[in-house]
């Protein structure tokens, strides 16, 4: 019985802000790097940088 007061005391203490902070994990670590790739200046700023890299990104250049 505790164990379900607990996991009820978690829900009800996190669970306004879960749904926010994992929309804004998923935006700052998925969407908004896609979207900067999409960028043309973005590109050729990684495409200009791939020679000084010291590892190779492959599919740039």
């Amino acid at each position: 019985m505790s164990k379900e007061n607990e996991q009820k005391g978690f829900l009800k203490k996190f669970g306004k802000w879960a749904p926010i902070i994992g929309g804004a994990w998923i935006v700052l670590n998925i969407v908004a790097p896609l979207a900067l790739l999409r960028i043309p200046a973005v590109q050729k700023y990684l495409i200009s940088i791939e020679d000084k890299l010291p590892f190779d990104l492959p599919g740039i250049g």
